[in-house]
């Protein structure tokens, strides 16, 4: 079970930045959720303005073991006491792009991506803990940010995408043509699954993720998984083959007493050799009769209607889900 992806340093040039205002976290995570929640061992960027930083090009951790300061930048959990949070990379992200129009005021966004600490304590409302109050800043050269609440909870699901801070291809920002971002869920080889190599029936696919939570044996923060361990939570499935359809929560049978059951992924859990990253092997079912295929994006006329997936795999628990859409040949 191994990632398919290779750690490669990006470089951005960027405008300087001077200001006497402390940094402060702009924005966080995938979406825009209020409040924030969080999950133990997390991946997650907060995107921070403001920061006085003369940081030009993107730094990232070079060795094994994730440090807790780089490039002048730290992160702090606080839950009952401050706990430091390890750091993947550093990006600074102009705010103008190309060349800034005449009196544009350019500044320097600071995309940092860290992950989160596994020992803390998320709401849990079956065992009766209730939502105990917890929180997030960054400093920069120095100069702390506010703490910005956060929500602790056992697992926070999310189907990488190559548009992901976090992803060495999502340099650009956007997809291409403004197509939706490709989930990475590849073929046994690493390959990732696309019109142009869809999957089949029967075979085996990997999705990778971050937010799956603690594993058994339990993962450390900032030291890479030393095995594929599975994920404690279990996690269900749910394969919808209507094209271009959207995630949905595939809740088991002990879910809010629900009676429909999903089916289970043949293995979720941390992926071997990284810090925070996690996959998902799911076996595609076979396909119903009649689906059609997915559209070859070069060959379609603009402003048609594009079929760019016909089976969206979803996974998920109590707490929270995502998926992913792809191609399968019929």
């Amino acid at each position: 079970m191994r990632a398919c992806f290779v750690v490669v340093c990006s470089a951005f040039f960027v405008y300087a930045q001077s200001t006497a205002r402390p940094p402060f976290i702009g924005s966080i995570g995938n979406s825009f959720p209020v409040p924030v929640s969080v999950a133990p061992g997390q991946l997650i960027t907060l995107f921070v303005q403001g920061a006085d930083t003369q940081l030009t090009t993107t730094v990232r951790a070079t060795d094994t073991a994730l440090p807790i300061t780089l490039g002048g930048v730290s992160v702090t959990f606080h839950q009952g006491s401050d706990r430091p949070a390890h750091i993947v990379e550093v990006r600074p992200v102009p705010t103008c792009a190309g060349v800034p129009a005449p009196g544009a005021a350019c500044s320097t966004i600071l995309a940092v991506t860290a992950q989160m600490p596994f020992d803390m304590l998320t709401i849990c409302p079956l065992c009766g803990r209730p939502d105990i109050p917890a929180s997030l800043a960054v400093t920069v050269n120095g100069t702390a940010s506010p703490s910005l609440g956060v929500r602790p909870l056992n697992d926070q699901v999310h189907i990488l995408t190559a548009c992901d801070a976090m992803v060495p291809s999502s340099e650009a920002g956007v997809p291409t043509a403004n197509l939706p971002c490709p989930p990475l869920i590849t073929h046994a080889d690493g390959r990732v699954v696309s019109q142009v190599f869809p999957a089949h029936s029967g075979e085996e696919l990997v999705a990778y993720a971050t937010g799956l939570g603690q594993t058994d044996p339990p993962l450390t923060a900032g030291q890479p998984a030393l095995q594929a361990s599975p994920a404690r939570t279990v996690f269900a499935i749910d394969f919808n083959y209507r094209t271009n359809a959207l995630a949905t929560r595939p809740l088991g049978p002990s879910f809010f007493g629900t009676t429909v059951k999903f089916p289970k992924p043949e293995f979720a859990g941390a992926t071997q050799g990284y810090a925070g990253l996690y996959q998902i092997n799911v076996i595609v079912p076979p396909p119903p009769a009649g689906l059609a295929a997915c559209d070859e994006i070069a060959a379609t006329t603009p402003y048609g209607n594009l079929i760019l997936s016909n089976l969206t795999i979803s996974v998920g628990s109590a707490y929270s889900f995502d998926g992913g859409g792809i191609c399968i040949a019929p």
